[in-house]
């Protein structure tokens, strides 16, 4: 249900759409009226604590306070994004447990994406090494994907290769995407149900960064399998 029109934008009862954040891309889709009108979404971002869905000002003149709408999620674009999420939580546990070097960020968007280390891969390593065991052990395989939810204190005790002092203040409750075997990380983004979801995954050229870092970066494959129901929304 429409509940707000600030301007080119929407704010409805309860969404799906994916709003920007934590390095993943929106969703974007249409919104169709009870007329059949469809009005397409074109960004999702939050804004002062609620998530608004832009839409065309000439097309948000068709929406009032009140009006019942189907939200459609274009799912070619999310499904691309939950793939590619899950294989960089792989590759960040990857290469946190071979070289104990954490991820400072990472990105997602076009064919894949990337993440910066806070130092270099040892020298005469790269992501090759890290593919490799990721394509053989993980992506040709169902490894289950699962949410859990913990207290931050819970968390501070086994951080694994994320910082608890990085986390936001105030928080009761953290939401982990956790990895069967291999990861637990803080995340708020969208992801597969196992592994083997994402398929193969190529590296793309490295690229030092100011400071020290470096940001690695790889691209996933055609689907290889029908997409899953999403069952890990944002």
């Amino acid at each position: 249900e429409v509940v707000a029109l600030p301007p080119g934008g929407v704010l409805l009862s309860t969404t799906l759409f994916y709003p920007t954040g934590g390095g993943q891309p929106c969703d974007q889709g249409e919104l169709v009226t009870p007329e059949g009108e469809r009005i397409r979404v074109t960004e999702v971002e939050h804004r002062s604590g609620a998530v608004v869905h832009r839409v065309s000002p000439a097309m948000q003149g068709k929406l009032a306070r009140g009006m019942s709408v189907e939200g459609r999620i274009d799912w070619t674009r999310r499904y691309r994004h939950m793939r590619a999420h899950t294989a960089q939580h792989l590759l960040s546990a990857i290469v946190f447990r071979r070289h104990g070097i954490p991820t400072e960020r990472a990105r997602l968007g076009g064919p894949g994406g990337s993440f910066d280390l806070v130092r270099p891969l040892p020298s005469g390593t790269s992501l090759k090494e890290t593919l490799d065991e990721a394509n053989r052990e993980f992506f040709t395989r169902s490894v289950p994907v699962s949410l859990a939810f913990i207290t931050p204190e819970e968390f501070a005790r086994e951080p694994g290769r994320s910082s608890a002092a990085r986390l936001p203040q105030g928080l009761s409750e953290l939401r982990l995407v956790v990895i069967q075997g291999i990861d637990r990380t803080p995340c708020g983004g969208t992801h597969v149900r196992d592994t083997s979801e994402v398929g193969r995954v190529e590296e793309e050229p490295a690229i030092p960064l100011p400071g020290g870092g470096q940001r690695l970066r790889f691209k996933i494959g055609p689907e290889e399998r029908a997409p899953s129901v999403p069952t890990l929304p944002g």
